[in-house]
């Protein structure tokens, strides 16, 4: 069934994929007049940026093209501003003919550059977000908790990276440090460097881990055996007491889980007790976690799109893409993510740690 799943997946992405190449390119050829030797030379170009990605994707079966991935993704990161560009640019083709190819030009050029933005925006520093969230039931004056997401690590990032992530997160003086989900994309043989990275992260009462989808898609065991390398604790559908606050984490990769999730909640949550904090990875069922007492969702998974036109797509997708959200006096904080997945890029968000600081102090308006 896997195998099935598996091939009807990489069907579909692949109708997509080549899709957007083929939009691409006709858009870009007519729209410039490009002669024979020109279209000739960009129908090339995109074959074999295409057949770039895909080959990096099977370095697993075949090891050498490991070298192609990076570059594959960034492609794959440019062709995706790129459609979502010239998506955008057709009713102005429609409007005004007259102007197809002065516009084609700029759109292709302010793409270019977008693309190479991108590309340097998510390479540079991981900024750290300070939220501040009053809650009476607090046993302590303040407790600060320091949210990372999606590091998805691999072969394909390093050490050096991982360490600036893990100092930036230790200058917090955390009470608490919680990982949200998609900590890995692959095996122990590509995420085994990161040991003692990862072993630095410091808080006064630990470090927790929830599953993510991509902890599942690189298989959970992989996962949990660079947790346990680690000394980083895992929360699946559980919860702990923590410094004066509840801590629960749940894998909604877990059908059964979900399937029960509401009640699940009202089992594992006592109401009246000190703040609830849940750790689930998809911003989802919030409304369910706020009727259960939770005061607190962490979330991530979204990415805030990283690029167009994945940015655009996850505001319509979720309820609650990016941001700190509140209802019935719970909140929500979804991270855009501490790593990015497939194309290191960002275009209108930047990678970040975020500290929660909860107090029992009112906040000063």
């Amino acid at each position: 069934m896997n195998l099935i799943r598996f091939a009807i997946f990489l069907s579909v992405f692949s109708l997509v994929y080549f899709g957007m190449h083929w939009f691409i390119y006709l858009r870009v050829a007519s729209g410039l007049s490009l002669g024979a030797r020109e279209a000739l030379f960009l129908r090339v170009l995109m074959a074999a940026g295409s057949l770039t990605f895909f080959a990096g994707m099977f370095y697993r079966v075949f090891p050498p093209s490991f070298h192609l991935l990076r570059p594959g993704n960034i492609w794959f990161g440019f062709i995706a501003i790129l459609f979502a560009a010239m998506m955008m640019k057709l009713p102005a083709d429609l409007l005004f003919p007259q102007f197809v190819k002065p516009v084609t030009a700029v759109v292709v050029a302010l793409s270019l550059l977008a693309g190479t933005y991108s590309v340097f925006n998510a390479a540079g520093p991981v900024r750290v977000k300070q939220l501040t969230l009053p809650t009476p039931r607090l046993t302590v004056p303040s407790f600060k908790i320091v949210q990372v997401s999606d590091l998805h690590l691999t072969r394909l990032r390093s050490v050096e990276w991982l360490d600036g992530i893990v100092d930036a997160v230790n200058a917090q003086n955390a009470d608490l440090i919680v990982i949200t989900g998609d900590n890995i994309d692959e095996g122990m043989d590509g995420t085994g460097k990161f040991v003692e990275s990862l072993k630095r992260l410091k808080a006064v009462h630990g470090v927790y881990a929830i599953p993510g989808n991509h902890d599942h898609y690189a298989c959970i065991e992989n996962m949990y055996a660079l947790m346990r390398a680690t000394g980083i604790h895992v929360l699946r559908n559980e919860k702990t007491e923590v410094g004066g606050i509840t801590l629960v984490g749940i894998d909604d990769e877990d059908e059964s889980v979900m399937a029960d999730y509401e009640n699940l909640l009202h089992k594992i949550i006592t109401p009246g007790g000190p703040p609830v904090v849940l750790l689930k990875h998809r911003p989802t069922d919030f409304d369910a976690a706020a009727e259960a007492s939770v005061f607190l969702q962490l979330s991530g998974h979204t990415h805030a799109g990283q690029i167009p036109p994945l940015d655009i797509i996850v505001q319509f997708v979720f309820k609650h893409p990016y941001g700190l959200y509140s209802f019935n006096g719970a909140y929500i904080h979804t991270t855009c993510g501490t790593g990015t997945w497939g194309p290191p890029m960002r275009l209108f968000s930047t990678s970040e740690i975020a500290v929660l600081t909860l107090t029992t102090a009112p906040l000063m308006h």
